[in-house]
């Protein structure tokens, strides 16, 4: 018979499977127990090498990358970051300078952008995704193109680090689209790496207008590190079907809500 002990273990574990990274206290409330217990359970799966502890929390002992790869993070939700992006696209004006952050949906709002070559031509684009730059054939599809350097983060195709955000700082940008890994039920925007957060923290700053493109399956989750909440944006665009009281809350903080509703197929 499982003791509760064992049972417990086995429902960090299940949880850290499906997140890159968690607290002590979001396992701790997840799990219900208090953080004292829930830091002995933690010590014993990092003793037999079954998690690792990280900045900001533990995480699954999966080698040194604990970070899910780009390419799987690509493969999930895609009908829903396609409809997100189709949405995106058409918020974007002739002779905007744009910041397209390194993430999954905004590799489809980039190949909406090409199937708009007259639009296109006329935007300047500004990223830090290696992958963005190849779908504009390396700046020549746009009007003109800044990467923004750092360290090239392999596994995610990208520059990240404190040099990338710091750079941000010298752009004005007239719109910023940026994703995120969790959005709590209170619409506070957190990510689970503070090199992320603090760059887009400074998209916020360097931006006209921001806007957070979320799929559903990210509502109602928390990660390690706070963003900032929805107020900061200027529309958030969700596949998720909000209720008039969710609704209501949200465009309280000024922000707009746009429905990207998932085509079903005949």
């Amino acid at each position: 018979m499982i003791s509760k002990l064992d049972k417990r273990r086995k429902q960090i574990l299940a949880i850290l499977s499906k997140v890159p990274i968690s607290s002590t206290q979001q396992l701790a409330n997840l799990t219900k127990v208090s953080n004292e217990t829930m830091r002995k359970d933690l010590d014993a799966l990092s003793d037999e090498g079954l998690i690792v502890k990280v900045h900001g929390g533990v995480a699954l002992a999966t080698g040194n990358n604990v970070e899910i790869p780009f390419d799987l993070r690509a493969s999930k939700n895609v009908v829903q970051k396609k409809a997100i992006a189709h949405r995106a696209v058409s918020l974007i004006q002739p002779n905007d300078t744009i910041l397209l952050e390194s993430c999954t949906t905004n590799l489809e709002l980039a190949r909406e952008l090409v199937k708009q070559p007259e639009l296109l031509e006329t935007l300047i684009v500004v990223t830090n995704s290696f992958s963005i730059v190849s779908i504009f054939d390396g700046g020549r599809k746009c009007r003109s193109m800044f990467f923004l350097g750092g360290w090239i983060h392999t596994s995610q195709y990208s520059a990240s680090g404190q040099i990338t955000a710091e750079t941000l700082k010298a752009f004005h940008l007239s719109k910023a689209f940026l994703s995120g890994a969790a959005l709590s039920n209170q619409f506070i925007l957190s990510g689970y790496y503070q090199n992320d957060v603090d760059f887009q923290k400074n998209a916020i700053s360097a931006a006209d207008e921001i806007i957070l493109m979320i799929d559903s399956s990210k509502f109602g989750q928390n990660a390690v590190f706070s963003v900032s909440p929805l107020s900061a944006f200027d529309y958030v665009i969700t596949d998720k079907d909000l209720s008039p009281e969710e609704t209501a809350q949200i465009e309280n903080e000024k922000t707009r809500y746009l429905f990207a509703p998932v085509q079903k197929n005949p």
